[in-house]
Parts: C-alpha cells; structure tokens; sequence
C-alpha cells in the first residue's frame, strides 16, 4: 500500500507495528513519508520506519533557526530490528544551530543520508546499531557549515559489539568547513568501511576508531590548515587498514595509533606541498607484520614524523623529499619512556606515553 503524507511547519511521525519474526527480510511495505519545514524556528520533524521492506522517509528544513530533524529505522526497544532496503533523507539548507539525527537498526540494504549546506552550529549523528546489520550505508554531507559536526557509529548497541555486523559503510564530507568535527567509530564486526574528508578547511578534526576486524578506514585533507586526523585501531584488531592524505595545506596533524591485539595492520600516511605538518605513527603491545609508511613531499618545510614500532616483522619507513628543516624520528623495539616513545620534544615530534 502506498502512502504519501506531506506536513509544513508541523511535526509528522510514521510508525507502524514491527513484524512478528526476528532477523531475515520482511515482505511488502512500501511506505513514503515526507516533510518540509521553511523558514521556522524551532521547528521539528520526527519520521519512523516501519520494519518492512523499501520504505522511503525524507525531510527537508530550509532558512530556521533551532530545526531538529528525526529519524529512525524501526527499534521497538529490543535491539533487533527488520527494516530491508529501506531510504532515509535529511536535507537542512540555511539553518543556525540545526540538528539532525538518523539511526539505523535494520538488518540490511538501508540507506541513511544527511545533506547540510550554508548552516552554522549545525550537527548530524548517525548510527547503525543491530548486531546483524549487513550492507547498510550511512553518508553525512555539510558544505560552508561553521562550528559544525559529524558523528558515525556502528555498533554501539551491547549486542552488536564483536557480533555479525559487516560490509557497513559510513562516509563523511565537509567542504569550506571552519572549526567543524567528524568522528567516526566502528566497535565491533567485520569488513566495514569509513571514508572521511575535509575539502577546502581550516581548523577542523577527523577522528577515526575501530574495534573490529578488517576494517578500512580512510581520511583526506585538501587545501586546509590546522586540520587534524586521529586513527585509531586496537583491543584485538587484525588485518586493518588505515590511510592519512593530506595536501596543500599548513600545520595538518595526522596521528595513527595500533595497539592491544594488533595483526598484520597497515598505516599509511601521506602530506603533500605541505608545511609545519606532522605525522605521529606508533604500533604497540601484540603486533605481527605491521607496515607503517610516512611520506612527506612536493616541497614544503619543518614537516615532521614520529614512528615507533615493537619489533614482530614490522616495516616503518619515512621519506621525505623536496623540503628544508624536516625532522624524521623512528624507533624499532622502542624502549626509552616506553608506550610511544618517538621523542625530540623541544622541536616537538614527540608521542611518549
């Protein structure tokens, strides 16, 4: 049954009853719901997803002050949900201080996608929370939002952690972004992945952790300055991938950290006619064939590299090419201070524990 609702400048919510099984693809449901606020304050939309299959939801808030936007896959309070294949948009254009929040429970094909553009003060949080989620895809978007954020999560819910959650994807973007945030977490599951990007920036910070396995993360920094990137894998990660790129830009900062059960992990990070950058990389207690590579080139100068390893196989290499007063640090085995050790302090590089 097809049913289309339209409400302005009112509060609309969809729900219907959650089928009676659990897990699998649920039949028919072919709900559309949308909503469209224009020039409100304090404006608010709520929009919830049946558990059935290809349902459609969609907002749209334009020129407000104070919108929240709502929406989730059907939850039901028990942590396992039946949405299939099922399309969530949010769109806020022009708005001071909006919020958008979306959260996925369903276990498959669903996509969930926030646009903001010209907001300031504008946040977008967005979770994939079942622990047999599969396929499902999560895409945030802010373009000139200032003193904005991004927040990705799959797998908060107790049940999801180390469960059956895989192939998820959450991607990321900000352009013309000012002291703006995206964070990024994928705690527990397997072969998920997270892309993050700031094109062009100045003063924001990506901040990318994983708890599972073989997981890809992957964040960009172009034509910024004083953005920073913060990788994190650990507790028993294996066969990870992590990848740094930043370029044309001036103090960019890109810290990768490997710990705890780490094996056959790879960090690559890479700065490009850049100055005054730095690239932190450490692999710590129970690594196995880690490769680590930091390349620093087309020019620029005082970019800086730390690596410190814990011996097991590991490969660490540096280059930099094209520059002047450039500092490279690497330790092998580390020691001296232990944790991280890199050091120089004075002229920074540094780490430690």
């Amino acid at each position: 049954m097809k049913r289309f609702l339209l409400a302005t400048t009112a509060l609309f919510a969809l729900a219907a009853a959650a089928p009676a099984f659990a897990g699998g693809s649920a039949p028919g449901g072919d709900d559309s719901a949308t909503i469209n606020q224009v020039g409100e304050t304090g404006g608010s939309a709520s929009q919830h997803q049946p558990g059935l299959a290809g349902n459609t939801a969609l907002i749209n808030q334009a020129s407000g002050v104070g919108d929240t936007a709502t929406q989730e896959q059907w939850r039901d309070n028990n942590g396992v949900d039946f949405a299939v294949t099922s399309k969530e948009t949010i769109t806020q254009t022009g708005n001071f201080k909006a919020s958008a929040s979306q959260e996925d429970n369903g276990d498959g094909g669903d996509v969930q996608g926030i646009v903001q553009t010209n907001n300031a003060n504008t946040s977008a949080a967005q979770t994939i929370d079942e622990p047999f989620g599969v396929t499902n895809k999560q895409t945030s978007t802010q373009s000139t939002s200032a003193g904005s954020s991004v927040t990705q999560q799959i797998g908060t819910n107790p049940l999801s952690v180390s469960q059956s959650d895989s192939n998820n994807n959450q991607t990321a973007t900000q352009v013309g972004q000012v002291s703006s945030t995206i964070s990024q977490l994928i705690n527990g599951g397997s072969n998920d992945n997270q892309t993050a990007s700031e094109d062009p920036g100045a003063h924001n910070s990506i901040a990318q952790s994983q708890f599972g396995s073989s997981e890809t993360q992957t964040a960009t920094i172009n034509n910024g300055s004083f953005n920073g990137v913060v990788q994190q894998q650990n507790v028993g990660s294996s066969a990870e991938s992590q990848t740094a790129s930043v370029t044309n830009g001036n103090g960019n900062t890109v810290n990768q950290l490997q710990s705890n059960g780490t094996t056959a992990n790879t960090q690559l990070a890479t700065i490009s006619d850049s100055s005054s950058g730095r690239v932190l990389q450490y692999q710590g207690p129970g690594i196995s064939g880690g490769v680590e590579t930091v390349t620093q080139n087309l020019g620029g100068f005082g970019n800086q590299a730390g690596q410190a390893q814990g011996n097991n196989a590991n490969v660490a290499t540096i280059t930099q090419s094209g520059g002047a007063f450039n500092t490279a640090v690497q330790n092998q085995g580390i020691l001296p201070g232990a944790t991280g050790f890199m050091s120089v302090s004075g002229g920074t590089v540094v780490s430690h524990p």
